[in-house]
């Protein structure tokens, strides 16, 4: 009994083993190569593993990019992000290392890749609709920390009382994926980051 268990214990170990790996490899593939030219079967040669064992994780090329991308950076970023909150300093200046992490990382320009390069095939539409809950739960600790500054800010005269959490907290998302966007796809009208900030800090700061 004790054997049976611990050869299932050990089984269960390496497919996650195998999983991460798949998932670390699809990452490096889909960065170099981007979405289009990445195929199922590199990533598995790659791996040293057949590509009917990569399906067997994933039901697409699709789903896998999902999951290696949008999914894992979404997990990543939120621990970084929870641990400004919770640090000391103003809500000014925790808004400003949240900012110049997300765009250090990449964060929200990966997405804007992500998304672009997959568009609105029937495949991508069904990827996003079976991780959503997964994505979500990250989501949502991830604007909780956001929305734990601004309130902190507000309560303690940094920021416009009037102005509702909710809109600051859009306006402050909103500011990263136009910086994203413009420097994706329009470079010539491409800011500087700091210039961003520095508006959007000005538009939410209280008035005197």
């Amino acid at each position: 009994m004790g054997t049976d268990s611990a050869v299932c214990s050990l089984r269960q170990k390496q497919r996650q083993e195998r999983l991460e790996l798949i998932l670390q490899t699809a990452e490096q593939v889909f960065t170099e190569k981007g979405y289009r030219d990445t195929s199922m079967d590199e990533i598995a040669t790659r791996v040293g593993i057949g590509t009917a064992t990569i399906y067997s994780h994933f039901s697409s090329k699709e789903d896998l990019m999902v999951v290696a991308i949008l999914e894992r950076d979404f997990r990543r970023i939120v621990p970084p992000v929870e641990e400004i909150c919770h640090a000391t300093g103003s809500a000014t200046e925790k808004l400003g290392k949240v900012f110049h992490l997300l765009i250090n990382t990449d964060f929200f320009s990966r997405r804007v890749q992500v998304l672009y390069a997959m568009g609105n095939s029937p495949e991508a539409q069904r990827a996003m609709l079976a991780r959503q809950d997964a994505m979500l739960e990250s989501a949502q600790a991830f604007s909780a920390a956001l929305t734990t500054i601004i309130e902190h800010g507000k309560a303690d005269g940094e920021f416009q009382p009037d102005i509702a959490t909710a809109t600051m907290l859009k306006g402050f998302l909103g500011m990263l994926r136009a910086q994203s966007v413009t420097d994706q796809f329009l470079n010539r009208y491409a800011s500087e980051p700091d210039e961003l900030l520095h508006i959007y800090l000005q538009g939410i700061a209280r008035r005197e």
